[in-house]
């Protein structure tokens, strides 16, 4: 079998193909180009906004990263004002995180970045095949757990 054209492949493919998309747009984007902002970093932002993901190790099970790589990618966001580490009341020893201002500021913008590039990406595909990807995608990462 081309590992090319599996399932597996392709899913891979166009993770990579949205991920540099994604990137390429940022720095298109004049209000979001200046934060010099990654896809990685906005996913980060996504899931502390979104999911309330407040520590830096949930956020590594999650994205699948190792504590070095996570910690660089929060050291950037923090450098750019974008999230912030804070103490939780429940523990001396674990940082949590919280998006800044800017951060909220910053990611609608970057939401509408994603959103040209999945539009392009797809152009030409049903809302009913998208509907139906999502679904296939959803019972995969179920049967994985």
């Amino acid at each position: 079998m081309d590992l090319r054209d599996s399932l597996a492949g392709l899913v891979s493919q166009v993770k990579m193909a949205l991920i540099r998309q994604v990137d390429e747009e940022f720095v298109r984007d004049p209000e979001v180009a200046p934060l010099e902002a990654t896809a990685a970093q906005y996913a980060i932002l996504a899931y502390v906004l979104k999911r309330k993901v407040d520590t830096a190790c949930e956020l590594c099970k999650q994205m699948d990263y190792d504590r070095g790589a996570m910690s660089r990618m929060l050291d950037r966001l923090e450098t750019k004002g974008l999230i912030r580490r804070i103490p939780l009341a429940h523990t001396r020893r674990t940082l949590g995180l919280e998006v800044t201002a800017a951060g909220q500021s910053a990611f609608p913008k970057m939401e509408a970045c994603l959103a040209r590039v999945l539009n392009r990406m797809l152009h030409g595909v049903s809302k009913s095949q998208v509907r139906e990807a999502e679904k296939v995608l959803q019972q995969m990462l179920s049967n994985s757990q």
